[in-house]
Formats: structure tokens, sequence, C-alpha cells
């Protein structure tokens, strides 16, 4: 953008919260303060070890995130100068400055434990740099901020109470970014992927969607996009956060959401839709018809009378030119009526009215189209019984299908697994797991083959917890027939470890209410977030980890802030075993 190129950064206008990305930076044309110390060090002609260091420290740090210790300092500013006497300056400090990149620290996060003293169980509590790092990128991917790296520097980054203290303040400073909460969310809910999804064009047609160029894609990146807003938006209420993100009737809607949080039309609507768009046309047609008409008949009339009144001819030229114009252009407009294509309207889906006050989305530009650039959204409510929470958003409904249809062995998984905290085992080597190609029946109809004997142990977990989402198309357009019938939107709930939970459910809002509702699924959930932030499984030993967890987060209400300071301040994060 070059409105970004200025010395006066106040005249580069932004809309929306767009911390972080390129287009929120400014340029300016000139260099008004010292760059970095490798570009101090160029600059100049000749080395000394002064700028040499200064250059050494500087790379260490931004590529480790903490300063260099004097053995590393000395080491590495020893091999820059061997560098620069055997290839001169350019060359050698190129060449020697590389080394840095090799550090291990630069590659991997050490978190070796090597201060402090183990206790009886051979555990030791991590310190300084390696707790400091460990807490930073935990809730981002750059460098501690200030306060984070004094306290490290001064020592106060060492028992829990200081990582308590730190981490409740950049939880609660909103001009710290923290995209690893928001990440969380991505991949606890997987709702970015309908973007990557390639659909057959022709599958994707009958769902009433658009599937000119990559229109549709673009439409499932603004989606993920809207969705991470929501998100953001209950986070900053932290409130219930699990079940508001199961259960909220907002979505964060861009243009193209009209279409897709709408309704597939019956056959009988959309003859009635057509029908309603032939007579408007027709109307339109026969409104500039007569336009025509009367201007011609005004024209025919002033030629008429300056042929019977020729000395008015100079004094009427004006009028006559005005009369001429007004006939060529109704018969342009007449023209352009008949030549309209009928694509104003989409007589395949019901477009629902999405409307509410402004809100911003943060975007960016893909890896394959032109992307989408564009921020702006409204906070809208969704189509009451149709829609419920993330699950119901064509977000996480594209993500969770496949090139030609719905996938309700793949929704019913993330199910078990994400809510219900079960297990599903991978497809044994020797199946075919393909349904039979009918397209004259209904998903539901074909996967009468997942009930056999030998496939019904796993499917039975699976299948009727993603069958209710049915009541959507494989573009995540809510449907009320499927081929002509009514679409069976039915499912059930089994061993899920709750009695109460367990039983016969109607459709996918059903479904959801019931999920939402249940204590287990607030109990798994914090399950994938320990696993998360320990950036692994969670074992019998760190039972007592979740119970205190979970107690976090229900006596606060629900609040997203409690359960991560509640993990990141517990012994699984804290401490590592040493052989010492």
């Amino acid at each position: 953008n070059p409105e970004q190129i200025t010395d006066d950064p106040k005249t580069y206008k932004m809309e929306g919260d767009i911390r972080g990305l390129p287009t929120s930076i400014v340029y300016s044309t000139k260099v008004v303060r010292p760059l970095t110390p490798v570009y101090e060090l160029m600059k100049e002609e000749g080395v000394t070890d002064e700028r040499l260091r200064a250059a050494v420290d500087y790379l260490f740090e931004a590529l480790t995130f903490r300063p260099p210790n004097d053995a590393e300092s000395d080491e590495y500013l020893s091999i820059v100068k061997q560098s620069v006497d055997r290839l001169g300056k350019e060359d050698g400090v190129v060449l020697g400055l590389s080394a840095v990149f090799l550090e291990p620290e630069a590659l991997f996060r050490p978190e070796l434990a090597e201060q402090g003293q183990p206790d009886q169980d051979s555990r030791v509590m991590l310190q300084d740099w390696e707790l400091g790092l460990a807490v930073n990128h935990a809730l981002r991917y750059i460098r501690p901020d200030d306060e984070l790296r004094k306290a490290i520097v001064e020592g106060r980054m060492r028992t829990r109470e200081d990582v308590r203290r730190e981490v409740q303040r950049m939880l609660a400073d909103e001009t710290i970014r923290k995209p690893r909460v928001l990440q969380f969310f991505r991949d606890y809910f997987d709702y970015d992927r309908g973007g990557y999804i390639c659909k057959d064009e022709k599958a994707l047609a009958d769902t009433g969607v658009s599937n000119r160029g990559t229109s549709h894609y673009r439409a499932m990146f603004d989606a993920a996009a809207g969705t991470d807003r929501l998100i953001e938006l209950i986070l900053q209420e932290d409130k219930d956060v699990f079940r508001q993100l199961l259960t909220t009737n907002r979505v964060v809607a861009a243009k193209s959401d009209s279409v897709y949080f709408g309704r597939v039309n019956t056959p009988e609507e959309r003859r009635a839709s057509l029908a309603a768009e032939s007579q408007a046309e027709a109307e339109a047609t026969r409104r500039e018809a007569a336009a025509l008409a009367l201007a011609e008949k005004e024209l025919a009339d002033l030629e008429q009378h300056l042929q019977a009144h020729p000395e008015e001819r100079r004094d009427k030229r004006s009028e006559l030119s005005a009369k001429q114009k007004a006939v060529a252009a109704a018969k342009k407009k007449l023209e352009q009526n008949k030549k309209k294509q009928r694509q104003d309207v989409n007589h395949n889906i019901a477009e629902v009215s999405l409307s509410g006050p402004k809100e911003y989305a943060r975007v960016s530009r893909r890896s394959f189209g032109s992307g989408s650039m564009t921020p702006d959204r409204i906070l809208a409510t969704v189509p009451e019984g149709q829609r419920l929470g993330i699950l119901t958003h064509p977000s996480w409904l594209v993500s969770h299908s496949d090139a030609m249809d719905n996938h309700a062995i793949r929704r019913g998984r993330w199910i078990r697994e994400r809510l219900l905290g079960g297990g599903i085992p991978d497809v044994p080597i020797t199946v075919d797991a393909m349904l039979p190609v009918e397209p004259q029946n209904t998903l539901r109809e074909r996967m009468r083959v997942t009930n056999e004997t030998y496939c019904r142990t796993c499917h039975r977990k699976m299948d009727p917890l993603g069958l209710p989402f049915e009541m959507y198309n494989h573009a995540g357009v809510y449907r009320r027939t499927e081929l002509g019938k009514p679409v069976d939107t039915s499912g059930e709930i089994i061993d899920s470890g709750d009695p109460a939970l367990d039983g016969p459910v109607s459709d996918a809002v059903e479904l959801i209410q019931k999920l939402a509702a249940a204590e287990r699924t607030e109990q798994v959930f914090v399950r994938h977030a320990f696993r998360f932030w320990m950036g692994r499984n969670e074992t019998l030993n760190d039972a007592p980890v979740l119970q205190d967890a979970h107690r976090a987060y229900k006596t606060s209400g629900g609040s997203m802030n409690a359960l991560i300071t509640s993990l990141l301040t517990s012994d699984a994060f804290l401490y590592r075993t040493t052989e010492r």
C-alpha cells in the first residue's frame, strides 16, 4: 500500500485492529534512527572488536530471545574475527555471523533445568531464562516484552508466584498480542481448513453457492477469519467461554455469508423465485418500453412541429438535442434490460439478511489465489433454529467435508474425540474405507456399509454423532430436503461416559445443546488445553493438574484466562525431571 510509505505516520489511516499484520507497518523514506548493530558494522569502513561484539550479541538475542553470556559472546566473536581475517570484511562478517544461526537455541528451545536443586522425585523447576521463555512462548511467538525481560534479568522468574504474576499481567494487557491462545482454538476446532478442501465444481454448484473461479475458497478464508474474530470477542468477555463457543448465536459475517448462512430452496421455492424474477423482468421491460414510446412520441411531435415552423428550428435546437438523447438513452436501457442475465438473484438459496454493528477481522493473503485483504465485517445474529455455535458455522462444516459431499464420519469422530474424550483407532490397512458411489441415494443411505459387523464396532461411536449435521449441505448451507426427500437429521449419543448425556437427538442443534450443558465435555476441553500448552498427552500422574485446572475454570465462571493461568503455574509446566 503506497500510503504506508510516509515520513508522517499520522497520515496513514488504519481501520480496525490490524496489529501484527504487514498492513499495520509504516515505512519512512529516511533512516531516522540506528537500524541494527549489523547495519552499523557494515556501514563504516573497517571493523573493531566493539562493533563486532555488538553485532554478535544483537544477532544472538534476535535468534534465541535471550542475551548471550560472556563465554558465548567470546566464542562467536572469535569465529567472526577469524572469518574476517580470511575473507575480508564483507564476506567474512556474513559467513562468521551465519554461525549464530546454527546455535542450538536458535533452532530448538532447550529446557534442561540445569539450574536449581532436584527435589525428592528428581524434579527441578525451570529458572530464569528457561522459565521466562517457556512462559513467553506459551502465549506468543516473538521475543519477551520489556517487563518480562526485566523480570528475568533481575532474578524475578524463579517461583510459581513469579510465573502467576507475569502470566496474569500479559493476559490482562490488551496491547500484548497472544496468538498462541487463538491458535489453540484453531487446533481444537479445526475450522480453518475449509479453504483448502478442494471441491468438485459440479458438486459445489449443486449446493447452491458459486463455483466460479476461487470465489468459494475466498469465502472460506473469509469465514475462518470471521470465526477467529468471533472467538476473540468471546475471549474478551472471558465468561463461560467453552459453552459460549458451542452455543453462541453470533457471527462475524462477511458479505458472502448472506449466502452461506442462508437456506437451500425447495424445488417449489426455486420455481416460485424464477417465476417472480420473470414477472419482475417482464414488468421492467414493459416500463422501459413505455418510457421509450413516450420519448419517441415527444421527439416525433417536436420534429413535426419544426417541419411546420422551420423558423423555430434555431431556437428549438437544444430541446431537439435533448429529446434525441432521451430516445437514445431509453433504447439503450431497454436493450440492457433484455440482455440482462439472471444472475442477480440466487434461486437455489434463500439468502439471509445479516445486519449489526461494524466489526473488523484479521485477514491475510493465502498461498494461492488473490486472497482477501478486506477486514470489514459485521457482528450479526444467525437465523434462530438453524444455527447454534461454531459447529454450525460454514467454516467448521466445510472444514469437515470432502470434495463431493458431507463427511458425517469425520464430524462424528471430531465430536467423539474433542467433546466426549473418546478414541477411535485408525482404519485397518485391509479395509477399503469407501462409500458406494450412488448419486441417487443420500449420504445416510450410502453409509449403510458402515453397519456391517466388522465396521460397526467403531462406526457406532461416530456415525450417530455426525449424521445430525446432515441438516447442512457440504457448503455449510442449511437445508430441509435432500434429493427431493425430507432430510433425516436424527442421531444418538452413546457410550459418552455420562449416562445422563446418552440418548437420541433430533438434529445438530439439540446435539450441541446437550453436549454444551454436560460437565464431561467441559472436562475434555480442559484436557485438550492441557495437551496444547504442555505439548504432550496427559498421564495418570497429571490428574491433580487437570482437576485444578477444571476447578479454576469453573470457579472463575468459565474464564479462559483462569484456565491458562492454572496450567502455566502447574507442576507439569514448571518442572522437568533430571538425572542429577
